[in-house]
């Protein structure tokens, strides 16, 4: 089994790392909605109120709503600085050793 840092490396050199972001933390919403009903019946509420179909689609809804919103946190702060250091990365590699970070080149 590959090593999660080579996953996400061959992801990000092919363009895909925030597309995967996106879908694993949109993924872990739906199944913390999913689950939080449940969690509401350990805590001791009805069964019968906590899986009527509008709390579970609510629930679900959140979880969705959440992990996009993640996924939007993450992609603002994280792609700015990632292309800067990408662009020093190609500068570096065609062989300017001087390269700014500030982008002055």
């Amino acid at each position: 089994m590959e090593a999660p840092q080579g996953l996400l490396f061959r992801l990000a050199g092919r363009g895909r790392l925030f597309r995967t972001l996106m879908a694993v933390m949109v993924l872990m919403g739906l199944v913390t909605g999913a689950v939080f009903p449940f969690g509401m019946v350990a805590l001791g509420l009805p069964p019968r109120a906590v899986f009527q179909p509008t709390f579970v689609a609510a629930c679900l809804l959140a979880g969705l709503l959440v992990g996009g919103a993640n996924y939007l946190v993450v992609r603002l702060v994280l792609a700015a600085p990632l292309k800067m250091l990408a662009g020093m990365a190609r500068e570096v590699a065609g062989g300017n050793l001087r390269c700014d970070p500030g982008g002055s080149g």
